[in-house]
């Protein structure tokens, strides 16, 4: 017995030997403390230090499952990590090195923090002589959560010895994660504040793989937690879109760190950048009366835009046909075609609404950024030309198609005048349009409804007077051949309209698609032309041309593009061509800049660019005060335009914004001329 008791003393004593030969001196000491939910332990890069030297050190927290504790901001509730560090005289820590955070959900609140585990950094600079063994200590409070929130400190301690420092084994792991701490962003980054709304738009150059973004702001209460961040992202610029706190902001500066995942690996970057609060902002003074009186007055004006002129043309035509019948019957086609206009402006706005609501970075006309809308409208610009400029009546085994644009007499053929009206009215923006529009999209559903009601009314307005009152048409002259003629030749404003829309196909997708699309559109033409030709055959030859001509249009729908083409040739590659990295760089060197909105479906934006903006008086004093011109092109989808656009108020082109040296922007009307553009330009300094 006592032999077995001295050989157990003597395993107990080798085995204290071994420890102490085996670890450094400053495992002896305090460095670990446990509270039962959760530990702390004090991790060095080195058991030594020298004079002038930083020594990276952390804090371990080793939390039971289920448990949380907090990041610096904690959210919504909770409170981050303090630690007091106790030095020797001349030894000065740095704050605390926050790893990247993540999001704990807390229904309904949403909380930062870490789960299970987390490594608090710190740097510990030493002074150029002082005494040895070192011994640091910390004191921490720190809070343990789970259903509950257990307040929990502690204090860890640590001998060092002066030296020169030497990697031990938790060097990779402290450097390891050091290498996540948030590092400052590398590309230009912008932020604004919009209302209540807080957008953070930036560029990252190979990073269209970015599934995730989302922003953790340093101070508290300056966003709401608990809201959706809405990311829109083409090709290398992103746009993410944070809700406001609802408390007044106190800050003037967004700080925090950016949370990327890039081909499913984790990025953080810190950012600090003032925030634009944009006084200058039209909406931000506009009423809900003022909205619907400038939406009501666009809607008019919209009618005298080129956009529309063929189409309204034929509603003009039919009422000079049926001003000679019934009053009443005219009055109900004008009732018809203002039903048409109504929903379809009530339809269009509501998807408006809802696609902004989820996320989608976009404005009016944007119908016309899809290449498939696009390519649709010229098939259908193309089929009315055909229709028009013979005699075609497709039945009803057809859907009555050629009635609803020849046959002036079907209410029907009003109703769809009106919804076509309205979708090739799109690209025009007339005066008032522009602020009614954007006020619509920052109000509630409802009222946002509202606005657009007072545009569709506006618009529709004309030709039901004309309904009411049938003799304001006395002057014009009656019916007769004129009309089939002139009939005739309202065919060739449609294959117009449908070259244009080639045109701007152009730009979104590669020539290769819009080939295809042409072919569509000659196939199209080539059904239409056939059913004339047969519609008074015998029923066996109409049937079998009719299914014929239903299989080149099935075809035609089959060649149509889906997506935008990311290859085709991009305006931003442009030297004048607008990004918000540029802008800011510009703005930052006190230069006076003159950006331009624009697209290429804009009837408006071309029709000023070749009356002002191409002038070449306009393009020397341009040059002679050295302003700088940006050309923004929304002619595809753009998350980075849409958002300064919004800033702006807008959610449609034309916009053009005059910056001077220094201050605020000047936003011209909507309409230039080029007398117009020089009095500003040449006033700005």
């Amino acid at each position: 017995m006592k032999k077995l008791y001295t050989n157990r003393l003597n395993l107990r004593l080798a085995l204290v030997l071994f420890l102490i030969c085996f670890f450094p001196l400053s495992t002896l000491s305090n460095s670990y403390f446990n509270t039962g939910q959760s530990s702390v332990t004090l991790l060095t890069e080195s058991n030594q230090i020298g004079g002038e030297e930083t020594l990276l050190v952390g804090l371990e927290f080793k939390l039971s499952p289920g448990w949380h504790t907090y990041w610096e901001n904690p959210g919504d509730s909770g409170e981050g990590a303090s630690i007091k560090w106790n030095l020797p005289s001349g030894f000065k820590a740095s704050t605390i090195l926050w790893p990247g955070p993540e999001r704990i959900p807390v229904e309904p609140l949403m909380t930062y923090g870490y789960e299970d585990k987390a490594l608090l950094l710190t740097e510990i600079k030493s002074p150029k002589e002082f005494s040895n063994p070192v011994k640091i200590s910390a004191k921490i409070n720190w809070l343990t959560c789970k259903d509950i929130c257990i307040p929990q400190e502690g204090q860890v301690d640590m001998t060092l010895i002066k030296g020169p420092k030497v990697a031990n084994q938790f060097t990779s792991k402290l450097k390891e994660i050091a290498s996540t701490v948030p590092k400052n962003f590398p590309s230009p980054y912008r932020v604004s504040v919009i209302n209540e709304k807080i957008f953070l738009q930036f560029e990252k150059e190979g990073s269209r793989n970015i599934s995730e973004a989302y922003f953790f702001p340093s101070e508290y209460g300056l966003i709401n937690y608990a809201a959706d961040q809405k990311l829109e992202k083409n090709d290398n610029s992103f746009s993410l879109e944070l809700s406001s706190a609802e408390v007044q902001l106190k800050t003037n500066t967004l700080k925090g760190v950016l949370k990327l995942k890039v081909d499913g690996i984790k990025e953080f970057y810190a950012l600090d950048l003032p925030l634009e609060k944009n006084t200058n902002n039209p909406l931000i003074s506009i009423s809900l009366l003022t909205g619907i009186i400038f939406a009501f007055l666009g809607g008019i004006i919209l009618n005298a835009m080129p956009c529309v002129f063929p189409i309204l043309s034929i509603k003009i035509l039919s009422f000079i046909e049926q001003s000679q019948g019934s009053k009443e019957k005219l009055f109900h086609h004008g009732l018809v075609f203002s039903a048409g206009v109504l929903t379809t402006f009530l339809t269009v706005s509501a998807l408006l609404i809802f696609l902004r609501a989820s996320g989608e970075a976009i404005g009016w006309g944007y119908q016309l950024q899809s290449p498939w809308v696009v390519s649709l409208l010229i098939y259908l610009f193309v089929g009315i030309g055909i229709v028009f400029m013979g005699n075609i009546v497709l039945g009803s085994s057809f859907g009555n198609f050629g009635t609803l644009v020849q046959n002036q007499k079907d209410l029907a053929s009003s109703f769809f005048t009106g919804v076509l009206a309205v979708i090739v009215a799109s690209p025009c923006t007339a005066p008032f349009m522009g602020p009614a529009l954007g006020l619509a999209l920052l109000q509630p559903g409802l009222q946002s409804i509202v606005i657009f009601l007072a545009l569709g009314i506006g618009f529709s307005l004309p030709y039901l007077i004309l309904s009411i009152y049938p003799q304001l048409l006395s002057k014009l002259p009656k019916p007769g051949e004129w009309m089939q003629t002139l009939k005739q030749i309202m065919a060739f404003p449609m294959w117009a309209s449908a070259l244009w829309l080639a045109w701007v196909l152009s730009s979104q997708v590669d020539m290769q698609s819009v080939f295809a699309v042409l072919l569509g559109a000659l196939l199209i033409a080539l059904g239409l032309w056939l059913l004339e030709k047969t519609q008074n055959s015998a029923s066996i030859l109409r049937r079998l041309t009719l299914i014929f001509s239903l299989g080149l249009m099935i075809f035609s729908i089959w060649l149509l593009p889906i997506t935008s083409d990311n290859n085709s040739p991009n305006l931003k590659n442009e030297e004048n061509a607008f990004s918000a990295q540029k802008l800011s760089s510009l703005r930052s060197e006190q230069r006076m800049v003159f950006l331009n909105f624009t697209a290429d479906w804009c009837i408006t934006c071309k029709v000023n660019e070749a009356i002002a903006l191409d002038r070449d008086k306009v393009k020397k004093v341009l040059d002679e005060k050295n302003i700088i011109y940006l050309k923004a092109d929304w002619t595809r989808k753009d998350p980075e335009i849409a958002s300064m656009l919004a800033s702006y108020g807008r959610t449609g082109v034309p916009l053009y914004l005059l910056f001077p040296s220094q201050g605020d922007p000047i936003i011209l009307p909507e309409l230039l001329t080029e007398d117009l553009l020089l009095d500003f330009l040449k006033e700005i300094n």
